[in-house]
């Protein structure tokens, strides 16, 4: 096991690195390959947790495994170019998601608001972030009739919704890079031919329900598509299609059925074994601009050649920002060049949760449960009904007891309630939970409630979508990311207006002292074409060590 921070005395050492996440791990294990970094006292690895992994986790509740944090591996890449997840771990259990349901939106009574998009690329919609309201409507209220749409329409659905994300990166790859950034998302969305024409393809009774989907952008982006559904203390506008202009890799989206942690625990074991790894070492304060670095914990004082930095983007602007406004001491003295300074303001950072509701059995898959929406089960694949024996990968729905947005096809936007994606796990990883994934406020509203209250929530959408209440949950785990003091939420995004891919590769950059200090970054929020990504934050780790051991071998960096 890691072991504790020494309680005196700290040692000098080659090379630190800050942050036992998948992107400092991989910087350590590949510079621990190398001989310059195999001596005594030639690498450390300092964690402010008890555990490494960072927003890599998993959780046993009633003798279930949660993953609580990553789970996807997004593009598997080609025999070309492949993921490099997919090469580390060929013998994890992963697939696509493949059968889905979805169920009727509740009906809107209230006047459509129309959206607007001020010169500065914001989008406002007028009360897009006030509750609509925290009891179900009568539509909604489960009073025996299923909500479930017919395979034949959920097609339709399902088409149109990726349909609408490929067309968005091809969109984004045809813009110039101003134009990208001065282009919301949902003003992309709401022009774009392949989500408008399913309005034609689908009865009026479910309009509501195309209207409603484009929210899953904000699960899948950790981002808000209007700048009123944006997180409050933030304040900002809405992601931009410079999300979508990159050059990721290709191939499906794929979930890890066994989780990362066995990932974590194998890149980290040669590091633990040697005992290269601190935990409960929170690092205070960062002086970089002589040799040696100073690294300073709440209760030991470290020197390095040099250090990599791999606290997340929302720990640095917390960090920023507290010493902005409460005039506290900064992380790093001196202050970080305004380069870097302009970067930790300019790009987005947001939160996904998860609500684990964990049963004793799967009762989904039983009667009277199974009947009220097998009619309506197809494959994401190729849009076909699945076989009556199929179990879903996923539930879609909605709730009008947190906020959305409705896009319409009248090119306007107005609030709408939340749609709710629900992961069968039973199906996925053979534990009777069903996770459900909340983003942006919505995320930091339901990591205010208790457990128990957010389960509800998603216990009364169920009800509404299956029109019967189904067993109440034996646990609920709701992940508070935002909440966490060494995550500060989730992952990165670009904002509306303000993001540049430059401001990504600024931290690329070591930052060197008059005075021989040298500083680094790793971590997703680094990576041009790979950030809010697993792999992103493994090859932004490796980047990093083969720019320090580049440097060593050129007589460039200390020894």
């Amino acid at each position: 096991m890691a072991s504790q921070a020494p309680n005196n005395g700290g040692r000098h050492y080659d090379t630190i690195v800050i942050g036992a996440g998948m992107s400092g791990l991989a910087c350590a294990s590949r510079l621990l390959q190398h001989a310059s970094h195999q001596k005594p006292n030639s690498l450390l690895v300092l964690e402010a947790r008890d555990r490494i992994g960072g927003r890599i986790d998993a959780v046993h509740v009633n003798g279930c495994r949660l993953d609580t944090g990553a789970n996807w591996i997004h593009g598997t890449g080609t025999k070309e170019m492949p993921n490099p997840l997919v090469e580390i771990l060929p013998h994890k259990r992963m697939r696509p998601l493949d059968g889905a349901v979805a169920f009727k939106a509740p009906r809107s009574d209230g006047d459509v608001r129309e959206s607007h998009e001020r010169e500065d690329g914001w989008v406002e919609i007028d009360g897009a972030a006030k509750p609509q309201s925290m009891q179900p409507s009568e539509d909604e209220s489960g009073s025996g009739e299923s909500r479930a749409i017919p395979a034949a329409s959920t097609s339709v659905l399902m088409g149109s919704v990726w349909g609408m994300l490929g067309s968005l990166h091809d969109e984004a790859a045809a813009s110039t890079e101003h134009e990208a950034k001065r282009t919301t998302v949902l003003n992309a969305v709401k022009r774009n031919e392949v989500f408008n024409s399913a309005f034609a393809e689908l009865p009026p009774e479910l309009h509501p329900s195309l209207s409603g989907l484009p929210q899953f952008i904000e699960n899948m982006e950790a981002a808000p598509l209007a700048a009123q559904s944006a997180e409050h203390d933030r304040g900002r506008a809405g992601v931009s299609l410079a999300e979508y202009a990159i050059d990721d890799f290709d191939g499906d989206q794929v979930f890890l059925q066994d989780g990362y942690q066995s990932l974590i625990e194998e890149v980290a074991k040669v590091l633990r074994e040697q005992d290269l790894v601190k935990t409960g070492a929170e690092v205070k304060r960062i002086r970089w601009d002589r040799a040696p670095v100073v690294v300073e914990t709440g209760e030991t004082t470290f020197t390095a050649d040099r250090v990599v930095c791999s606290m997340p983007l929302g720990v640095l602007q917390h960090h920023t920002n507290r010493y902005r406004e409460a005039n506290s001491l900064p992380l790093f003295e001196p202050l970080l060049p305004q380069g870097k300074q302009n970067a930790l303001d300019s790009l987005g950072y947001g939160t996904l949760d998860k609500i684990f509701l964990v049963y004793d059995h799967a009762w989904w898959s039983e009667e009277p449960y199974l009947s009220r929406y097998q009619n309506g089960v197809v494959k994401r694949s190729t849009g076909e009904h699945q076989n009556k024996d199929a179990r879903p990968d996923s539930f879609m729905g909605f709730t009008s007891e947190l906020p959305g947005i409705s896009i319409h096809p009248e090119n306007d936007a107005s609030p709408g309630p939340r749609l709710l994606s629900c992961l069968n796990l039973e199906a996925l990883t053979d534990f009777p939970v069903l996770s459900t994934f909340v983003s942006c406020s919505n995320a930091t509203h339901i990591e205010s409630l208790s457990d128990q209250d957010a389960g509800a929530v998603v216990h009364r959408a169920l009800t509404s979508w299956l029109g019967l209440e189904p067993p109440p949950p034996a646990a609920v785990h709701v992940t508070r990311w935002a909440s966490d003091p060494f995550s500060r939420g989730s992952y990165s995004h670009m904002i509306t207006g303000l993001s540049d891919h430059e401001h990504r590769e600024e931290f690329q950059r070591p930052v060197r002292g008059s005075h021989g200090g040298e500083l680094r970054f790793a971590g997703e929020h680094t990576s041009r074409n790979h950030f809010a990504t697993v792999h992103g934050a493994l090859l932004s780790g490796w980047r990093e060590a083969d720019g320090i051991l580049a440097e060593l071998e050129n007589g460039a960096g200390s020894t």
